[in-house]
């Protein structure tokens, strides 16, 4: 996939996750959160692929992902930037998302009391990807979760409409999947660690009907988002005899799992 957009400012960089993304401007004058080689390829890899098939999969609730994309760094950036960790960055493709304005990010208090359904989609989500990079409990952790109040909408915005009838007036935003597809995914630690993985006993009434077509939809189309995938990310500078990143049967084979072993996968015991 070509970049839609070109980095022309490194604004900061975060100081919270291990991959501590840069804050950067793009030529759109948006302002986006960018991993570059730096936080590994695989980790790229997993997030364009995780951010796509989730687009994929979510409906219209109080559950998001913020807006995601392929951008470039101009070397000329890199070589003029005065900070001195700007070639952590580097030049080249990145993966950029777009950086919530206004966006708290959740804490144990305000992981109470979610409705059923935003929970629950969550923790499939997750439990797809078999993504154990969503941790919370009283004494702390990293859920990776950013709440943003819902203000209150005109009666023509056709959207807004769609949820002020929300239990909750918020909406959760939901980002970094540079950990999915884990080759070393253990049920047990997910639903142990999880913010939500203790808060459901079963899935909603009509859940996993409502929910079974969107993951053989999205299924179908992953072999067409790694095609998306810029070569030098699936393989060392490019090199395709050396070996894949991230390797597309393998995360095919997870991906089936709700429905090669659904009596497994959806249990909530």
């Amino acid at each position: 996939m070509e970049p839609t957009i070109t980095i022309t400012e490194i604004l900061g960089r975060a100081e919270q996750g291990m991959t501590r993304p840069f804050v950067c401007r793009g030529d759109d004058m948006m302002t986006y959160y960018i991993k570059g080689a730096y936080a590994g390829l695989r980790s790229l890899c997993c997030e364009w692929v995780a951010n796509r098939l989730v687009n994929r999969v979510l409906p219209r609730v109080s559950l998001g992902v913020p807006l995601s994309t392929i951008a470039e760094v101009p070397a000329a950036l890199i070589e003029g930037s005065a900070r001195k960790d700007a070639r952590d960055l580097g030049s080249g493709l990145v993966f950029a998302s777009q950086r919530m304005e206004g966006g708290q990010e959740l804490n144990w208090s305000a992981a109470q009391g979610w409705p059923e359904e935003t929970m629950a989609l969550l923790l499939l989500l997750d439990l797809w990807l078999q993504n154990e990079d969503r941790s919370l409990s009283a004494l702390g952790g990293n859920p990776n979760l950013l709440v943003e109040q819902i203000p209150p909408s005109r009666d023509d915005d056709r959207e807004g409409a769609m949820l002020k009838d929300q239990p909750r007036p918020e909406m959760l935003w939901v980002y970094d999947f540079n950990l999915a597809f884990d080759e070393d995914f253990s049920r047990e630690r997910f639903f142990g660690a999880h913010v939500f993985g203790e808060a459901l006993r079963v899935w909603p009434e009509g859940f996993r009907e409502r929910m079974e077509p969107r993951l053989r939809a999205a299924l179908g189309e992953v072999r067409a988002i790694f095609a998306e995938l810029p070569l030098e990310w699936l393989h060392v500078e490019g090199d395709e005899s050396l070996p894949v990143q991230l390797d597309v049967e393998k995360v095919i084979s997870a991906l089936e799992l709700p429905f090669s072993q659904p009596d497994l996968f959806w249990n909530l015991q």
